[in-house]
């Protein structure tokens, strides 16, 4: 497989790992953006695969095909719930394929000879290139790398990174190119370490908001549940409902939690199920809205306690397959939001 350029791949596995990936995907209202990303993260992970990779890459990949295709299909029948499960699939498979590349790429770019520390009897035969460019490439870098430490409150500190790039270029200034180069390695050095810090804090992130996302899921598929029982549905399917019900309660990782979400949308297809999917979704959405007005202090309480009693009695409608009344009393909800908004 060909090594994945360190910087695309930042930018690739930044926003599916880093950024709340399920979150973000579940607050966004346009389904065709999520079909843009997945096209174009498609198109990075093939360029990356040639026909010495190995056939477990190959497999992943048409797996990931086969879910861009899903999600396609999805926006076309306007089923976005299902459209937003099938992005999240999508994007879990190229990020495991892209963790197939050696996460010291940036470290090793410069050949041996290059960074080995040399005497000054050797510097004098020997014509040393300027590493001006490797240097400004990898500022770039840590550039980035800042940004998604900002950006996700990490505890991460860049000094002692910021302190090797000062003294490299004040080498350089002064044509000490051997020492620059020792400085380099250095840098990539602490570069490695800094992108092992990040992965551990996203993981711990991802493994945590894969775990609510679902929780949020389970308390859709108990009205699913409820709503199956009420329109006298077969045994074998409210069942198989619970059955996954039960194997998703005790899914401990983000990769479990994918997959036996991947087995329930199965299930709603193959029984069509998925005809209150649009419904749950919007749920979801003034769900996250209400949560985030409940946190700021200028906002009327009474009013939040009359919004979320009105979220209950959605929920409780679904439940009772109710679908007329949950959808007014969702528009009700939706103006009571807008209300709280404004009144800021």
């Amino acid at each position: 497989m060909k090594s994945i350029t360190t910087f695309s791949l930042l930018i690739l596995v930044a926003s599916m790992v880093f950024g709340g990936m399920t979150n973000s995907i579940y607050a966004q209202d346009d389904p065709a953006i999520l079909l843009k990303l997945a096209k174009r993260a498609q198109n990075q992970i093939e360029n990356q695969i040639s026909s010495d990779s190995p056939d477990k890459i190959k497999k992943l990949f048409n797996e990931g095909i086969h879910e861009v295709n899903a999600l396609e299909k999805a926006i076309r029948n306007d089923d976005v719930d299902s459209a937003k499960d099938h992005f999240l699939l999508a994007m879990k498979i190229f990020t495991e394929i892209s963790r197939y590349s050696p996460p010291s790429d940036v470290a090793t770019e410069t050949t041996a000879s290059d960074i080995a520390p040399k005497t000054t009897s050797e510097s004098k035969h020997q014509n040393v290139k300027d590493p001006s460019n490797d240097i400004q490439r990898l500022q770039v870098y840590v550039n980035s790398l800042k940004t998604i430490a900002k950006k996700y409150n990490t505890s991460i500190d860049f000094t002692q990174l910021d302190e090797l790039f000062s003294i490299s270029r004040q080498q350089i200034s002064n044509h000490e190119f051997v020492q620059a180069l020792e400085t380099l390695q250095e840098i990539k050095e602490t570069i490695i370490e800094i992108n092992k810090q990040i992965r551990e804090e996203a993981t711990k992130k991802e493994s945590q908001r894969a775990k609510e996302y679902a929780q949020q899921y389970l308390e859709q598929l108990d009205r699913l549940i409820e709503n199956a029982k009420k329109q006298d549905l077969s045994d074998e399917i409210i069942q198989k409902l619970e059955n996954a019900k039960e194997n998703l309660s005790s899914a401990d990782n983000p990769s479990e939690i994918v997959e036996q979400i991947r087995k329930i949308i199965s299930i709603k297809d193959q029984f069509e199920l998925t005809k209150n999917d649009r419904l749950e979704s919007r749920v979801l959405q003034v769900e996250k809205t209400l949560l985030r007005l409940s946190q700021i202090d200028q906002v009327d309480q009474d009013a939040i306690v009359n919004a979320k009693n009105t979220l209950n009695s959605i929920k409780r409608s679904l439940s009772d397959g109710e679908i007329d009344v949950a959808n007014d009393l969702l528009r009700n909800l939706a103006k009571q939001l807008e209300e709280i908004k404004n009144s800021l």
